[in-house]
Parts: C-alpha cells; sequence; structure tokens
C-alpha cells in the first residue's frame, strides 16, 4: 500500500470516530480529533465542514466562519457549508462573504459590502427553542436576519423591534387560523431595540374591546399584543421530537372578565394616551399597568 492511500486510510478511519463521537453526544472528543483530521488530511473536506457544523450550533462564528471558508474552498458544491457561511458571515456582519454565500443557493444578490434590507415578509420564530419556547411574529429583512413584531414575554429577555439571527430552514410547525406554517428558530440576538415593554389588564369581558385598543395602538404606531392567548406559547407536550405549536383558535370560547395585554412603547406617557383614549371609546376601565422590560 503506497503512503497516500495508508494516509487516505488513516482519514477514514479517524473520520469514522468522530461519527461515532458525535452519535453518542461526546462533541469534546469529535471536535479534537476532527482537528488532528484537518491537519492530517488538509485537502479533504469532511473535517472542515464538520468543524463549521459544531460551532455554528455553539454560536462560536469566528471558527464557523474559518472552517467553513476552507470546506467550500475545497468542495464548491456543498450547499449545507454554504448555508452555514451564509449564517456566520451575517452574524460577523461580512456582508461581502454573505451575499456570495446566499447566491451559491440560488439567490442572485449584487456583489456589495452592504447590508440587506428586503421585504421577505411575516414568519414565526420560535425564541429559546431550548429551555423556553416562545412563538413570536417576525417580519425578515434578509434570509436569516428579522424584526421581532410581537411582544416577547420579559422571561425571553427580547423586545419589539429586536433584530434577530433566525435559522435558514424551518425546525418545527405552528398551527394558526387552521394553517400549518413553518417555524424558523431564533439563533441570537443582533440588535436590541429601544423599545420598552407594559403589560395591563382591560377591564372587560369580550374581544372587540381588545380589538379596539389594538387599532388605536397601530394608528399611533406602538406594539400591541394579546398575551391572554397564552396558547400561542404552547407545544403539545406529546413527545420531545413533537415539534408543532397551536395559536388560540384551538379553543371555541376566547371570552373573560378581563384581558392581558402587552403594549411597546418607548415613553410611557404614549401608552397612557393610548389607553385613555381606549376608556373613552370603549367605556371600560384598564388597571395594573407595568414597565416590565
Amino acid at each position: 500500500m503506497s503512503r497516500r492511500h495508508e494516509q487516505t486510510f488513516e482519514a477514514e478511519q479517524i473520520y469514522r470516530q468522530v461519527v461515532e463521537y458525535d452519535r453518542r453526544g461526546d462533541v469534546y472528543n469529535a471536535v479534537k480529533l476532527c482537528k488532528r483530521l484537518a491537519r492530517l488530511a488538509p485537502d479533504w473536506s469532511a473535517p472542515f465542514a464538520y468543524l463549521s457544523w459544531v460551532y455554528k450550533l455553539r454560536r462560536e462564528w469566528k471558527p464557523a466562519y474559518h472552517y467553513c471558508l476552507r470546506a467550500v474552498e475545497i468542495n464548491p458544491f456543498d450547499e449545507r457549508t454554504w448555508e452555514t457561511l451564509a449564517i456566520a458571515a451575517t452574524a460577523l456582519a461580512e456582508w461581502e462573504t454573505a451575499r456570495q454565500a446566499w447566491n451559491q443557493l440560488g439567490y442572485e444578490f449584487k456583489k456589495s459590502d452592504e447590508a440587506l434590507h428586503l421585504d421577505l415578509g411575516l414568519v414565526p420564530v420560535c425564541l429559546n427553542p431550548a429551555s423556553r419556547p416562545e412563538i413570536i411574529e417576525a417580519h425578515r429583512i434578509d434570509p436569516v436576519r428579522a424584526s421581532i413584531e410581537s411582544i416577547p414575554q420579559p422571561s425571553s429577555d427580547r423586545r419589539y423591534k429586536d433584530l434577530i439571527l433566525i435559522d435558514s430552514k424551518a425546525e418545527s410547525h405552528f398551527f394558526q387560523h387552521g394553517k400549518r406554517l413553518p417555524v424558523h428558530h431564533e439563533l441570537q440576538l443582533l440588535k436590541q431595540s429601544t423599545w420598552r415593554t407594559y403589560a395591563v389588564l382591560l377591564e372587560t369581558d369580550t374581544t372587540h374591546d381588545v380589538q379596539t385598543l389594538a387599532q388605536l395602538c397601530e394608528e399611533a404606531s406602538l406594539g400591541f399584543d394579546n398575551w391572554s392567548n397564552a396558547s400561542r406559547f404552547l407545544g403539545p407536550g406529546l413527545h420531545p421530537k413533537v415539534t408543532e405549536y397551536f395559536d388560540y383558535t384551538i379553543f371555541d370560547n376566547l371570552e373573560r372578565d378581563s384581558f392581558l395585554v402587552a403594549l411597546a412603547a418607548r415613553q410611557e406617557k404614549e401608552i397612557i394616551a393610548v389607553l385613555k383614549s381606549w376608556e373613552v371609546i370603549s367605556l371600560k376601565n384598564f388597571y395594573g399597568l407595568e414597565c416590565l422590560l
């Protein structure tokens, strides 16, 4: 057996060990062995692609970016690694590389070192998917950046209009008004907004009054969310691998004695003004106004 064949055989054996460590959940030894493999077989893309994927999962974007560049240099036909490179480049604001990577996946973006600012519509996004999953609505401005349009619960440490990094592919599904929608998972916060989160109780027993307040908030360019529809945060709880969430329409009766709603504004006086207008229109009261974040 030639020296080259011996090295190839050794590299393949090591890679099998890497895969086995990864299968057992021993990421530390998998990465350690894979770095050794990258030195042994510097012209083989597999170890570099694997390392880029691991660092993406750990949200360590600089090493993910580094290993992606080497992997696609060796194998320019690896779509998953181009995708990881696009996400890592976006996280690091390497806009020219991000555009190049997206173009390898079918986009046709112009060569530029400026960030993309598109209108890709609203998508459901799962905040904190590994700990306290919460489905919110976000407006995508490029394939993996989105601005939060719902008002997240304060436990998420996210605010209305926060700019977040999301995964490019859907990881779960959300049923809204009977439609099954793909849900993208949040990867990290990119830029925190200056909007504050307020909660208030509306002393009313009808959703019509809630919709009136929602309309007033829209006219005043404030954020609004009905936190009484808590079912939007609930998964079915049947099995850990079941990743589907349901909106409030699974319930027959939405009426109650009071409604907990969230509002977002930069200043509290804007909230007070809208709530007082709502009282005049609805002839109902509000109470318990509190700034939560």
